[in-house]
C-alpha cells in the first residue's frame, strides 16, 4: 500500500509539474499489454513505436510480460525531464526504471537479451481494436 501511494504521488506531481507525455497502469494485460497500448494511435497523434528492454527477473517469460502486478505504471517523458522525474521519484521513495525509448514504428521489448516481442504497431493496433467484435461475430454465427 505504501508503494502504491508513493507510485500515484510521483505520476500525479510529474504530470502537474508538465513533465510527462504519457502514463498507463499494468493493471489490465501487464506490462505487454500496457506497452501496446501506449503504443497505439490516440488524440490525432499516429501510433508510435518503442525499444524496451525489460529488467531480468527469476520469472517466466509470459509472467514477466502479462503479470497485471500492483503499483506499475509505465510512463513516457522527453529525455530533458528524465532528471526531474527522477529525483521526484528518489523524494517520494518510488522505484523507477528505464526501460527503453520511443520511437520507430514496431514494438520491441527484450526480456535480458531475448526479443520477446517485435510487432509493427499497426499490426498490434488493429488485432486489438478488432478483437471484441470478431469475438462477437463468432458467438453469433456459433448461436
Amino acid at each position: 500500500l505504501q508503494r502504491e501511494c508513493a507510485v500515484q504521488k510521483v505520476c500525479l506531481e510529474a504530470a502537474e509539474a508538465g513533465l510527462l507525455a504519457s502514463a498507463h497502469d499494468c493493471s489490465d494485460g501487464g506490462l505487454a499489454v500496457a506497452l501496446a497500448e501506449c503504443c497505439f494511435s490516440s488524440l490525432n497523434r499516429s501510433g508510435i513505436g518503442a525499444e524496451i528492454i525489460a529488467p531480468e527477473t527469476p520469472l517466466p517469460p509470459a509472467s514477466e510480460l502479462f503479470s497485471e502486478t500492483p503499483s506499475r505504471i509505465i510512463v513516457s517523458f522527453p529525455a530533458a525531464s528524465q532528471a526531474a522525474v527522477q529525483e521526484l521519484a528518489a523524494r517520494a521513495n518510488c522505484p523507477i526504471t528505464i526501460i527503453g525509448r520511443v520511437g520507430g514504428n514496431r514494438l520491441h521489448i527484450k526480456l535480458g537479451e531475448a526479443e520477446a516481442v517485435s510487432v509493427e504497431v499497426e499490426e498490434l493496433e488493429t488485432v486489438w481494436r478488432g478483437a471484441l467484435a470478431k469475438k462477437l461475430e463468432a458467438k453469433v454465427m456459433a448461436a
